[in-house]
């Protein structure tokens, strides 16, 4: 398993980004390093799908690759899944718990938890199991490219509120009660999911001839 090598850098050039990053990504004027760091990495998200779905006509959209394995719909399917488990879940409360402590300049440092699913998470790292709550069962949700980026902006703004607050309040993992992860972790561990998921719809397009 790849691990950054620091607790306290996301080493953007481990992370295969498609493009250059949006214009005025990276402007923002984040109080958190560790979030001035992950903001840009969160802004290449959006146009990375689009990119990756555009011109795709519904039947290769719902295709699965040749190999086996997810179809595009599937993958997004599962990335709303992923996304909505935190944000329906723990970070709402931990977001308030930070709050009310009050503001903090402490930086950010990942549990040993995060630090591992983090690099587990890493773009063209090894295949690993799907969580049981996040396995795609069924039919993908309708419009579920635009669904997806509803959350990933949800997500921005549980970034944005939580800087300046103190990014190591801890809250047990939505899928293992047992395993806790704090803000920071889980903000950082969502990035890197996303675009190791992108990647895969990259790579389905390609398998199914397009």
């Amino acid at each position: 398993m790849l691990l950054p090598e620091s607790p306290d850098s996301l080493h953007p050039l481990e992370i295969d980004m498609a493009g250059p990053a949006p214009q005025g990504a990276g402007m923002h004027a984040l109080r958190s390093p560790m979030l001035a760091e992950l903001m840009p990495e969160l802004d290449r998200i959006e146009p990375r799908a689009r990119a990756a779905v555009a011109g795709l006509p519904e039947s290769k959209f719902h295709e699965k690759p040749p190999d086996g394995g997810w179809s595009i719909a599937e993958t997004f399917e599962h990335l709303c899944r992923a996304n909505l488990s935190y944000l329906d879940g723990p970070i709402p409360g931990a977001l308030e718990k930070a709050r009310a402590r009050g503001g903090s300049a402490k930086p950010w440092r990942p549990s040993l938890t995060g630090r591992l699913l983090a690099g587990a998470m890493l773009e063209g790292g090894k295949p690993v199991p799907t969580a049981k709550a996040w396995r795609v069962t069924g039919e993908p949700r309708a419009n579920v490219v635009d669904a997806f980026l509803a959350t990933v902006e949800r997500l921005r703004a549980a970034m944005l509120g939580a800087d300046g607050q103190d990014l190591g309040v801890s809250f047990p993992s939505p899928l293992v009660s047992l395993v806790r992860v704090n803000l920071g972790d889980a903000f950082r561990v969502l990035v890197l999911h996303c675009h190791r998921h992108l990647a895969q719809v990259e790579r389905t397009r390609r398998a199914v001839g397009m």
